[in-house]
């Protein structure tokens, strides 16, 4: 689906960027999911958040063809940029012929390439009625596949969906494409309209269409089958034959949706091939190629060319840019995280933490085959530090790493990283590069080529000079270039900066200063933010930013933010360095904190400066500013401060009087107050200010952020111009004043969640706030919150939650029918008029009420037997549904009218302690996200089966839950399950699980005070058959019975093998080359493997675990001697505990150098005499023995350097020899005993 991102707070003259996502629309004869007959969407962009752009990626091998599987002339035999449309995919097929056949085999395929997918449901209208919603989707899609059967031609639909089709292909978009299926039919009779097809049009014609729609039926089959397709001859073929279909589709489709912009390309493809060789695809192995050179040489242009030429090898890909830039970011490392983990699971994770941002690239990123680039990285970039080590990457992931420091790339060789360097462009193929921007062509103009040549001669072949002086000189008359050659022969050589700012003097004022105020501030700013500035300032954005596009000197990202070439910031910073080297205070921008320190604290400003920013990194930094530090600083628009505390005082009387810009976060109050701060020219003001009293002559004020100023005594008083677009108080703290909003006519943006205002008074919202496009109040304390809602008018962001219970009457109708996300703690009637609806949630609603709940008959359906229900399928857009903390909603959908959107992605129910019905969720086939926590719920979820992209499934406390047989289908035992997540805790009645063998995608299995849970099947097939299996977790499940984690044919090495070394080598060898991925096995209070006579759990020599993190066996008859073999393969453990193992043993084996473990934990092992072998372990920072009670010593751990602690609890034969323990162990340690 294609949604558009509309930036809310924008002002005239900005744009805004569309964001493509996948989806499919499926078709049969007869009906239509109205899900998939959507407009695109619109969403308001966070003015002070960040706008998301979903890549979706998937995986597929580009089949030759068969002879008798032939693809289409001009469209499929080489992929096409496809048009930006709302639907991929668009399948048109008899529903009797073909549903249970070539098209569920192909629905499938596609679904498990993660495309949105849809069927028709039995429940929904046929008619007429849906027939515009059917065009809308033939016309917003870019793929389309017929599938011709024995009784196609005998439905109007199928025709007149084929003719739509053929209709939207004409003309001169080369774009869309038709992939026909010739299912079990000769393409001779589709084309000729012979055999069966001849026998369905005789029916037409008794049926009386007339002449003219039945002729238009046949030149759309004649039409269509003149293409090549693929025959499908015999039954047995059809997968085959799904297979070539799905690889065609995804073949065009990576063209369009992964592809990343490069610019023009020249003699790229020798330079391409040498860094494919060198990624060596055809290897197992995770392979990376470092690409160096100097700035401006093509190293990202060539990094994007192999990134678009492979993408299609891999599962999910990832290009991170511009990180040397990001990095100087206070959270620069967590969102190049955020950005690898977005491209890899489809969807946003918010990394607060570094370490928390690796494990999650270990546990979900890692387990598929993926392409990462890393663009542009410095002396900073730690790479195991961001991702991790890559070894733990699942077999045949790639990564691409570019820097100008060869020496940097080099100390990657711990990585296996393989160095290509980038060299200058030949002077031919500059010639070619630099055509192509001066004269948008491959070759100079008549008349120009010695000026051509004489011109690329001075670039030194560099392509970004190229780009940059060719982009220049477009259009422009003989005597400038002249002029231009001139001034290009006075650079030295080597000089790229002086060569680049050519192209600098030659833009206007107004121009320079846009460009100098990108390059110094806001490379990685949301462009809207700088154009309400520049726009006060007369610059005019609009024309000056598109110039500097075409100039080729700025870029506007996917995400609406400025982007730069390095070599470009740098000039654009040097030129500024140079307006006073000697004094750098006196330049028109600072930006680093030593300059702006200088000389806010040193009362150093001149009118020379125009922008300020200062941060101070780190905790315990703090800036104290007085009216002082901005003596002389007239001519300042901009300032922006952030540090741990800030603190601001002073008389401000004439100062600051052309300030257009004031960002100001972690201010506090100070005991000397803040006056006459007055800013009549101020635009944007976000800020933690508690004293504003410069508002009121705030004419020009557009933006006002004053959130989280939980420490303000009183509300502001707003402009009174009324000209403020956005307001945010979210967090705001003030329950003492009441928020005026009679003057906010002009408002688009209002943010009032968590705030405590005593009352709004001025009107309605509504009423006033008419353009008003985007309101949250979720918790908003606030006496008359209701009324003032009561007529929001057309809001397209709408939360409402946790508002006073007196007031919540108030809120149930909503009169606004394009509502996008909804959250609300309120039961609202009118929910099946929110068409528009992708969004909703309803959190700690206090009162009884169902959904559909009850309400007045004209707002809801009425049944046969006249009961109200609401028909789910009228907001069929509807992707994500959360219900939270209703402890007394007792149903999601009325028992009668049983099915939920079929476009949902993600459902959530939490805490609904009183719910007892949950429909059938059979039709459900584009669900990724299923959780349940705390819910009576039945004894079975049903329609499990049917969740064909399910990808996670959590279930916590579900007290009746008795089993999952339906997840696995047990009629289509080949079928493969996409569940890569399955998490269940306390569920109490729980007794049986499903096979996992149909579980090849599954990472995660977490079982966790399951009680009554007796066996899991197929277990030992995830650890020797899946290679994407990484975690199992298997805690308090008393009952289970038996335990097996051997397969046949994986290798256990006993006793009698140490006689044969060579037997040995050969079983170790085998066993690690097709090694598993698994990194956690934790196995702990299954207390029935214990009883005497259970019989002994078997582990796979632990060389088949080279990845495993974490090792913890406890509670279980085990033989330790032989399960601890291996244990010297295990280079990556960092935990080991073992404990509470039968049969009892007195030593263990000597524990290997295990480089990278760090915890030891050993317990109730009482019959344990001797450890050997702790001394080895260098990295240890933890030891805890307990319970071994006949434990007489440790060996001597002086020279573990890193130990921490030491636990010998309930060691009695340790404690009591407490001096000699002490003694054997570093200083500082811990000691438990």
């Amino acid at each position: 689906m294609t949604k558009q991102t509309t930036q809310i707070a924008a002002p005239p003259d900005s744009t805004s960027s569309d964001v493509v996502t996948i989806s499919l629309v499926l078709s049969s004869d007869h009906s239509v999911d109205s899900s998939s007959s959507s407009s695109p969407s619109l969403h308001p962009s966070a003015v002070f958040g960040t706008n998301n752009n979903t890549n979706r990626t998937g995986t597929t091998q580009h089949s030759d063809n068969s002879p008798s599987a032939t693809t289409i002339a001009d469209s499929s035999d080489s992929p096409v940029l496809l048009p930006s449309v709302e639907y991929d995919v668009f399948l048109s097929f008899r529903g009797p012929d073909t549903r249970y056949q070539i098209t569920d085999i192909l629905f499938r395929a596609l679904v498990r390439l993660k495309i949105h997918t849809f069927k028709d449901d039995d429940e929904l209208r046929t008619g007429e009625e849906i027939w515009p919603s059917l065009v809308n989707s033939i016309g917003h899609s870019k793929i389309y596949v017929p599938i011709f059967s024995k009784s196609y031609a005998h439905s109007r639909w199928c025709l007149k969906e084929l003719a739509e089709i053929v209709e939207n292909l004409k003309g001169d978009d080369k774009r869309r494409i038709i992939l026909p299926i010739f299912y079990m039919v000769d393409p001779r009779d589709v084309r000729h309209q012979t055999g069966p097809f001849e026998n369905a049009f005789r029916e037409h014609a008794k049926q009386n269409f007339d002449p003219e729609t039945i002729q238009k039926w046949k030149a759309a089959l004649a039409t269509v089958a003149e293409l090549k397709g693929w025959h499908v001859k015999d039954n047995g073929e059809q997968g085959k034959y799904a297979d070539l279909v799905t690889d065609s589709i995804w073949s065009h489709l990576r063209r369009s949706y992964y592809t990343v912009e490069t610019g023009e390309l020249v003699a790229i493809d020798g330079h391409v091939e040498e860094v494919v060789k060198r990624l060596s695809l055809e290897s197992k192995d995770a392979t990376m190629v470092g690409l160096h050179g100097i700035g401006g040489i093509g190293k990202t242009t060539l990094a994007k060319a192999v990134y678009n030429k492979i993408l299609p090898r891999f599962d999910r890909c990832s290009f991170v840019g511009n990180i040397r830039q990001i990095q100087q970011q206070n959270d620069g490392i967590l969102k190049i995280q955020e950005k690898i983990i977005e491209d890899a699971m489809r969807k946003k994770e918010s990394v607060d933490d570094v370490s928390k941002g690796r494990r999650i690239i270990a546990d979900k990123v890692s387990r598929f085959k993926i392409l990462i680039v890393l663009d542009d990285i410095d002396e900073k970039f730690r790479f195991d530090e961001i991702l991790g080590n890559p070894r733990r990457f699942v077999s045949g992931s790639r990564f691409i790493v570019t820097s100008r420091n060869y020496k940097l790339l080099s100390t990657l060789s711990e990585h296996r990283c393989k160095l290509y360097e980038v060299q200058a462009l030949s002077p031919t193929h500059s010639l070619q590069l630099f055509s192509k921007h001066a004269f948008k062509k491959n070759s100079p103009q008549p008349g120009y080529d010695i000026l051509s040549n004489n011109i690329v001669s001075t670039t030194g072949g560099l392509p970004l000079t190229l780009e940059v002086v060719g982009s220049l000189l477009y259009l422009e008359e003989k005597s400038i270039w002249e002029a231009k050659l001139k001034q290009l022969r006075g650079v030295p050589e080597k000089d790229v900066i002086e060569r680049l700012k050519i192209s600098y003097d030659a833009l206007e004022y107004e121009a320079k200063e846009i460009f100098l105020d990108i390059a110094c501030l806001y490379i990685g700013e949301e462009k809207e933010l700088p154009c309400y500035m520049w726009s006060d300032c007369k610059f005019d954005p609009t024309i000056n930013i598109n110039l500097l596009i075409q100039r080729s000197m700025v870029k506007i990202g996917d995400d609406s933010r400025f982007q730069m070439h390095d070599q470009l910031r740098d000039m654009g910073r040097e030129i500024v360095r140079r307006e006073s080297i000697e004094y750098p205070w006196t330049r028109s921008r600072i930006w680093t904190e030593e300059t702006a320190q200088e000389l806010l604290h040193e009362n150093k400003g001149t009118e020379q400066v125009k922008a300020i920013e200062v941060t101070l990194p780190g905790r315990e930094r703090s800036l104290e500013l007085t009216s002082e530090c901005f003596v002389n600083l007239s001519r300042l628009r901009y300032f922006n401060a952030s540090a741990q505390r800030i603190k601001l005082s002073g008389d401000f009387n004439n100062l600051l009087p052309n300030l257009k810009w004031l960002r100001m976060k972690f201010l506090e109050e100070d005991d000397d107050p803040l006056i006459n701060l007055h800013m009549k020219n101020l635009v944007i003001l976000d800020t933690y200010l508690w004293c504003v009293n410069c508002l009121q002559t705030a004419n020009k004020l557009k933006i006002l952020n004053l959130s989280s100023c939980w420490k303000m005594s009183k509300l502001p008083e707003l402009p009174q111009s009324g000209s403020l677009e956005v307001l945010d108080l979210s967090s705001f703290n003030t329950l003492n004043r009441s928020l005026d909003i009679s003057k906010l006519r002009n408002l688009l943006v209002l943010r009032l969640d968590l705030a405590c205002i005593k009352k709004i008074v001025g009107g309605t919202i509504g009423r006033v706030m008419k353009g008003l496009r985007e309101l949250k109040v979720s918790s908003c304390k606030c006496e008359n919150l209701g009324k003032v809602l009561a007529d929001v008018g057309e809001l397209q962001y709408l939360q409402i939650l946790g508002a006073v219970a007196s007031s919540i009457g108030e809120l149930q109708y909503f009169p606004t029918t394009s509502l996008k996300e909804l959250a609300t703690s309120c039961p609202i009637t009118n929910l099946s008029a929110l068409l528009e609806l992708e969004k909703l949630e309803f959190i700690s609603c206090k009162f009884g009420f169902e959904i559909p709940p009850a309400a007045s008959a004209t707002t809801f359906d009425h049944d046969d037997n006249n009961k109200l229900v609401l028909r789910w399928w009228k907001i069929s857009k509807l992707k994500s549904l959360r219900l939270e903390f209703a402890s007394r909603m007792w149903c999601i959908a009325n028992p009668d009218d049983c099915r939920l959107p079929s476009a949902l992605t993600d459902l959530h129910i939490r805490s609904c302690t009183k719910l007892e019905w949950v429909p059938n969720l059979e039709n459900l086939e584009n669900l990724t996200e299923l959780i349940f926590k705390r819910c009576p719920m039945p004894r079975e979820i049903q329609g499990l089966h049917g969740l064909r992209s399910l990808q996670t499934l959590q279930i916590s406390e579900v007290g009746n839950l008795r089993h999952l047989d339906d997840l696995i289908n047990i009629n289509d035992p080949l079928q493969q399950h996409p569940l890569a997540d399955l998490e269940l805790y306390r569920c109490f009645a729980l007794e049986r699980l499903p096979i996992y063998s149909q579980l090849k995608e599954l990472h995660t299995l977490i079982i966790n005070e399951c009680p009554l849970l007796i066996q899991i099947p197929s277990l030992c097939y995830l650890l020797s058959s899946s290679k994407k299996f990484k975690r199992l977790i298997i805690h308090d499940c008393p009952r289970l019975a038996s335990l097996s984690l051997m397969a046949a044919g994986t290798q256990q090495l006993s006793d009698n093998d140490d006689d044969d070394d060579g037997n040995r080598d050969q079983a170790t060898s085998s066993a690690t080359t097709e090694s598993s991925s698994l990194y956690i096995l934790s196995i702990s209070g299954c207390t029935s493997l214990l009883q005497e006579g259970s019989r002994l759990v078997e582990v796979p020599h632990l060389s088949n675990f080279p990845r495993l993190r974490t090792l913890s066996l406890q509670d279980m008859r085990i033989d330790l001697v032989v399960t601890l073999r291996g244990l010297e393969c295990l280079e990556e453990l960092v935990y080991l505990d073992l404990g509470n193992v039968q049969p009892l043993v007195e030593r263990l084996p000597s524990l290997p150098k295990l480089g990278k473990l760090q915890k030891l934990k050993i317990r109730d092992m009482p019959n344990l005499r001797e450890i050997e072998g702790i001394a080895n372990l260098e990295s240890l920072k933890s030891l805890k023995v307990r319970g071994c009670t006949s434990l007489g010593k440790l060996p001597y751990l002086g020279q573990l350097s890193q130990l921490r602690e030491v636990d010998v609890r309930g060691c009695t034969n340790l404690t009591a020899h407490l001096s000699d323990l002490i003694s054997n162990l570093p200083g500082g340690v811990r000691i438990y005993h």
